[in-house]
């Protein structure tokens, strides 16, 4: 273990930090570029892009603090999954129900939230369908696999950083 990387935490850190880009990507494209939430997601995005890889990085050398973090970076991508997606969750049937109904008031004040990918028209070019449901569903898959994967690659790197830092102790090593 000692001279060989941890490549195990490696592999799902890089894979949750690829699915919290994802659904980053998902929300940025589905949330109004005027609202104060897309600087914030942008923000935090990049936070947890550089924090993670550098978390990442010292778990492949076995660092407990690096795994630790990895857990929490895990949680707060878990705890994105109520932030972004849910207010797509709570703002697109309204704004559904303003559009069907009339209701122009209705209409602006959910647009607020929504980006005109969602309520533009319907023959605008988009990678991803209009329907806010599947956006945000698909966004909090997405986030989900990230934080599962993200804790995983923390909870591994500890145990494996637990097990050199016991062999060495037992051979009077320092690290």
């Amino acid at each position: 273990m000692r001279y060989r990387p941890n490549a195990l935490s490696y592999k799902l850190g890089m894979g949750g930090i690829a699915f919290s880009v994802l659904g980053a990507f998902i929300g940025l494209n589905s949330m109004n570029p005027t609202s104060w939430f897309v600087i914030a997601k942008i923000l935090l995005n990049v936070a947890i892009l550089l924090v993670g890889f550098l978390c990442i990085e010292k778990t492949k050398s076995y660092s407990r603090k690096s795994s630790i973090a990895l857990i929490v970076i895990g949680g707060v991508c878990a705890a994105r999954i109520f932030w972004i997606p849910l207010l797509i969750l709570i703002h697109y049937p309204q704004y559904q129900d303003a559009v069907a109904t009339g209701d122009l008031s209705a209409q602006a004040e959910h647009s607020k939230y929504l980006g005109k990918t969602i309520t533009g028209s319907r023959m605008q070019l988009t990678y991803l369908p209009e329907n806010g449901y599947f956006r945000a569903i698909t966004a909090i898959i997405f986030l989900v696999a990230a934080a599962l994967l993200l804790i995983a690659a923390g909870v591994i790197g500890f145990q494996k950083s637990e097990k050199l830092n016991k062999y060495l102790a037992s051979i009077n090593i320092k690290k």
